[in-house]
C-alpha cells in the first residue's frame, strides 16, 4: 500500500494488527523458540501490509500464520538448531506466560512447553493454533489438509504432550471431548 491508498485499508489493517499481534507473536514463539520469532512476525505483518487489499478478509489470520511459518523455516535453514529443547530455549520463550509463583505449576508449564516444542510440525501447529482459537477451517488452510485431519492432529498432539508431561487426567478428558465432536 502507498500513502494514496484508502484510509479504510489502513484502518482495517491497524485494527487487525492490534487485535492479532500478541497472538501471532506467541504462536511464533511456541513454534520456534530457538529462532528470532519476533522478526518473523514483524516481517509477516510488513508483507501483509503490502498485500492487504489482495488478501481475503476471512483468510488474513491463516495467511499471516503461513507466512510466519515460512519465514521461520527460512531462518531455520540459515542457523544451526539445537538438537534438544533446553531450559535456556524455554526461558527465551517466557513471553508466553507470566512466571508462576508455585514451583510445581511453573515446572509443569515448562515441561508442557518443552513437550509442545518437540512435537512434529503439523501436530505442534494444529495444537498451538487451536489454543489461539483458530477454527478447524483456518487450521486446515494453514496446514493444507482437511478438517478431519486437523481434529486428528490436535487429538494426537494432546495425547503426546499428556504422555510426556505425565498428566493422564488431561489425556482422558481430551479423548472424551474428541468423541463428542465427530
Amino acid at each position: 500500500m502507498t500513502p494514496g491508498d484508502s484510509d479504510d485499508h489502513a484502518a482495517a489493517f491497524g485494527e487487525f494488527y492490534h487485535r492479532e499481534r500478541t497472538r501471532l507473536f506467541r504462536f511464533a514463539a511456541v513454534m520456534s523458540p530457538h529462532l528470532d520469532h519476533e522478526s518473523a512476525v514483524q516481517e509477516a505483518f510488513v508483507r501483509a501490509w503490502r498485500n492487504w487489499p489482495a488478501i481475503a478478509p476471512g483468510a488474513r489470520r491463516a495467511w499471516l500464520v503461513k507466512t510466519i511459518r515460512n519465514l521461520l523455516v527460512d531462518q531455520a535453514r540459515r542457523v544451526e538448531r539445537p538438537s534438544e529443547v533446553t531450559d535456556e530455549v524455554v526461558a527465551r520463550s517466557r513471553i508466553l506466560v507470566q512466571r508462576q509463583r508455585e514451583a510445581e505449576t511453573w515446572h509443569e508449564l515448562n515441561s508442557t512447553l518443552a513437550a509442545i516444542a518437540r512435537l512434529p510440525d503439523r501436530l505442534r501447529t494444529a495444537l498451538v493454533l487451536r489454543f489461539w482459537d483458530f477454527d478447524d477451517g483456518e487450521i486446515a488452510d494453514v496446514l493444507g489438509c482437511g478438517r478431519d485431519s486437523v481434529r486428528r492432529y490436535v487429538s494426537e498432539a494432546r495425547a503426546q504432550v499428556s504422555a510426556t508431561v505425565g498428566n493422564s487426567e488431561r489425556r482422558v478428558r481430551g479423548s472424551r471431548r474428541g468423541k463428542g465432536t465427530t
